[in-house]
């Protein structure tokens, strides 16, 4: 039978993630003045907001963007996977 891929992890550092996540954090929405980041984190909003809850948002299957689940799991800096 066909196979498809569902659903993935995905390893970050946390050195990364969280410059990724400070890099959008204070961007506005020009239409609304809002942070752009409150409707990228979901429930929590732009105040509630952490890299951790932005990337989980990003990969949740039920957002209506992502394709597929992903599973981002951040990692100590200085390690690596497995």
């Amino acid at each position: 039978g066909a196979r498809a891929v569902l659903e993935y992890q995905l390893f970050y550092r946390r050195r990364y993630a969280e410059a990724a996540f400070a890099s959008c954090r204070d961007v506005r929405l020009p239409a609304t003045g809002g942070f752009a980041i409150a409707t990228m984190c979901g429930r929590y909003g732009a105040e509630l907001c952490t890299a951790q809850r932005w990337l989980d948002f990003q990969g949740d299957k039920n957002n209506g963007l992502a394709p597929l689940q992903i599973d981002f799991q951040l990692l100590p800096n200085g390690s690596e996977p497995g």
